[in-house]
């Protein structure tokens, strides 16, 4: 017998880009997650990488995440995630679509797992105002050739002030292939600085 467990949870990150040579940038980001209908920490992270733009529609980025999880038992788990980026943007009339694929390698001390992740989206620069909805779907799959994850979002855009942007987003994350498969409902929130 499968069980499906459903929790809706929230996510909030805040983050900070600053060019520190020709088409290249460092990006810093600070993230809390929030599980068991938003009660209860879930995550706490740091997440550096830096992003280099090849052209007007390529770019690559590396990076390295820390994170402290809480698992059901509310134990500390310290993780470690290194990823790598290749990303393809284009601009068609009001519309950027962007292919984001990401490899990463992810976990505990030594129980490293490696995952393909594959972001589609697409963003509407909408006439005569500032908000910019947006749509994504993005698939997680392992090297043991099984989709992990499905994740859909749709969110909406707001720049506050000239280089600071504002984000809600509503996403809704599916997990496969395990024995207890788990669906997310996740408000997100994000305030990003350019300087």
């Amino acid at each position: 017998v499968l069980s499906q467990e459903n929790d809706f949870q929230t996510w909030t990150s805040v983050s900070a880009s600053k060019k520190i040579i020709k088409k290249t940038n460092l990006i810093v980001k600070q993230g809390a997650r929030f599980r068991e209908n938003s009660s209860m920490y879930s995550k706490l992270f740091t997440d550096i990488k830096i992003k280099r733009k090849y052209n007007k529609h390529f770019s690559f980025a590396a990076g390295y995440r820390h994170s402290t999880d809480w698992n059901k038992k509310q134990d500390l788990e310290n993780k470690n995630r290194f990823y790598v980026d290749f990303t393809y943007r284009k601009k068609l009339n009001r519309f950027n679509f962007s292919i984001r694929n990401r490899l990463l390698k992810q976990g505990l001390k030594d129980d490293y797992e490696d995952i393909f992740r594959q972001k589609f989206s697409t963003n509407y620069n909408i006439r005569k105002t500032k908000l910019e909805p947006s749509l994504a779907f993005e698939y997680f799959y392992s090297l043991e050739k099984i989709i992990k994850k499905l994740r859909f979002t749709g969110g909406m855009t707001y720049p506050i002030l000239k280089d600071l942007d504002f984000e809600l987003a509503y996403r809704i994350q599916q997990e496969f292939n395990t024995n207890n498969p788990e669906t997310l409902f996740i408000l997100d929130g994000k305030m990003s600085y350019n300087f």
